[in-house]
Order: C-alpha cells, then sequence, then structure tokens
C-alpha cells in the first residue's frame, strides 16, 4: 500500500498465524490477489499454507464484516481484518444481533484510502500494468512509460469522504493509526436534487434506476442489508417479478435505502459493487441527512452501544409528519 508495505505485511502475517495456527481463531478473513494485479478479493484462510495468499495493498476495498454473517454459522471463533468502515460494519451487525462479539477477533488497519483502476488508467491514458507508491505519490507503469499523479487524486470514491480511516473498534491494533480526517461536503450532491422540482426528480431517477438488473450486488455488499431473508426473494407473497419493470426497481432501491435509514454507515460498498454505476450512496444520504435534521447528528456504526435514532423512541421526537 505504501513503501513500507512488505514490512506492514510481515506484522500482519505475524499476528494473525499466532492466533490461527493457535487454535485462538478457526478462520481468518482477509485478502489475498485477484485475477488481476489490481484485485484483491476475500480470504478465507484456515491453514498455514493459506495465510501465505494474505495480502495488503492499496485495492483490499472490499468489506470484510459483511461476511461473518455465513461464516459465524460454520466456525466457532472467526478473525477479522478490519479498516475503518469495516469496523463500523462490524458494530452495525452487532447492534442488530447479526453477530456475537465473544466469537469474533478484531485485527484492526488503519487505511490511508483505497485506489481506483479507472482512474489509475485515466491518468496514465493506458492499460496500467502496475504501480508504486511513495511519499504521497503514485508512479502508474504502463506499455508506454510512466506517469505520476497525487495518491489522493487516485482514490476509489467510497475514500474520498471516509473521516474515519482507523478502526473504531478492535482487538489488536495492527499498523499505526492514519488519524480522523476532515469532513467532506458529502451533502452536495444531495443539495442540488433536493432543489428540483418533483418531477424532475422523478426523471432523474427514472434514468438511474432504469440501468438496474436487480442483481442485488449491493445488497450482498451492504453492512445494513442483514436479513436472513430478503423481501424480494419471498415468493408468497411475491414482491418482485423477473421481467424488467420500472415500478419494481424503484420498489427495490426505494425500500432497501429505507431499510438502511439511521443504519447506513456510509461506506459506499453498494456503489462501489453496483455493475452498472447507479448513485446509490445518494439515496442513501438523502435519509441519512433528513434524519440528521429531524434528530440531531449520528453516524452508524461509531458505537455499538448507542441505537439508531429509528429505533429507539422519546417523547419529544419530532412528529412533523402529523402536521397540518
Amino acid at each position: 500500500m505504501a513503501e513500507n508495505n512488505v514490512e506492514n505485511l510481515k506484522k500482519i502475517r505475524e499476528a494473525v498465524s499466532q492466533d490461527l495456527l493457535g487454535g485462538r481463531i478457526d478462520l481468518l478473513l482477509g485478502w489475498e490477489k485477484g485475477h488481476y494485479w489490481w484485485q484483491s478479493r476475500p480470504l478465507f484462510a484456515r491453514t498455514e499454507e493459506d495465510l501465505e495468499k494474505l495480502t495488503w495493498d492499496s485495492f483490499c476495498a472490499i468489506n470484510l464484516s459483511r461476511y461473518l454473517l455465513d461464516e459465524l454459522k460454520d466456525f466457532q471463533k472467526v478473525g477479522v481484518l478490519v479498516k475503518g468502515c469495516d469496523a463500523r460494519a462490524f458494530n452495525r451487525l452487532l447492534q442488530d444481533n447479526m453477530v456475537v462479539r465473544d466469537r469474533v477477533t478484531l485485527y484492526g488497519l488503519p487505511c490511508p484510502g483505497m485506489l481506483d483502476y479507472d482512474r489509475l488508467a485515466e491518468v496514465a491514458e493506458a492499460a496500467p500494468e502496475g504501480i508504486i507508491e511513495q511519499n504521497g505519490k503514485v508512479t502508474i507503469k504502463t506499455a508506454d512509460g510512466e506517469k505520476s499523479a497525487d495518491r489522493d487524486d487516485l482514490l476509489a470514491d467510497k475514500c474520498r469522504d471516509c473521516i474515519y480511516p482507523d478502526p473504531v473498534v478492535y482487538d489488536q491494533l495492527l499498523l499505526s493509526p492514519v488519524g480522523k480526517k476532515e469532513a467532506p461536503e458529502k451533502f452536495t450532491a444531495i443539495e442540488k436534487l433536493e432543489e428540483m422540482s418533483a418531477e424532475e426528480r422523478y426523471s432523474y431517477w427514472e434514468k438511474e434506476l432504469s440501468r438496474c438488473l436487480r442483481c442485488y450486488a449491493c445488497r450482498q455488499a451492504c453492512p445494513f442489508c442483514s436479513c436472513r431473508e430478503c423481501f424480494v426473494e419471498q415468493q408468497n407473497p411475491r414482491w418482485q417479478g423477473r421481467a424488467y419493470q420500472a415500478s419494481e426497481n424503484f420498489m427495490f432501491h426505494l425500500v432497501r435505502a429505507y431499510h438502511g435509514a439511521g443504519r447506513c454507515i456510509d461506506c459506499g460498498e453498494c456503489e462501489r459493487a453496483c455493475p452498472v454505476d447507479i448513485p446509490l450512496q445518494e439515496l442513501n444520504r438523502k435519509l441519512t441527512k433528513d434524519i440528521n435534521q429531524l434528530y440531531g447528528d449520528y453516524e452508524a456504526g461509531l458505537d455499538a452501544e448507542l441505537e439508531p435514532p429509528l429505533l429507539t423512541y422519546r417523547p419529544d421526537d419530532p412528529a412533523a409528519f402529523s402536521e397540518k
């Protein structure tokens, strides 16, 4: 991930191998390299041989906490490498009683942000063949030579808006903290949408959601989509058909967004996983903005003991919906 990546990876492997090989955990969730040099995919390590595949680089964007929903069914003790967003996702699952804290060991990895391959290719004006990172700069190697850019300009969208790169919960912190970042103007796009008329907003979302394949990749990647059975897969009653219908696309995405109201950690995994680039974060952030205005600033996943606003009740809660 940086010029000291080899040393960092060595520290990570040493720490997790002691627990895995010593029997303190039965499975480690981490990352390994995928088919391409710029892809890092989930690793499910159970042996010393598996740990040799473990990686930690600038493409470990996938949120690993989501995989606990499946792995805790088969393993008694699971270890997870967690970035800032992974740790907040874990707190969300803990609040929903979807994981058991005593059965999970969290290894904290402060994260300087993940890189976006498309931005690398755009800067290089060719297919990148590799990168070198040093002192906040990224040198992109191509068949035609090399090009350099500031690392911050090459970050994935989800990482540009992240203000909590350090894990908010962990059992062991394996690397040096990065520190909290300045809050971005993440509601700018939402405010532009709010300025539109109802008809303009409908046209905007009709166009965006018309691309939806209903592959449900957004749901599978999302930490707040933790239901054991999703409504779209119910047969009796049946809520969603197989053929394309604009109304059903609207229904799925609006129900999913409202389900995450006050629970979305703004990790951007839904939007990153979408194969047709629907701006799903705009739906999530609109609800986050509204909840903050109604109930005060609340950031999901920071504290597992603090319940989301819509899961609590106070006599002085606003009830603007009932006022005429």
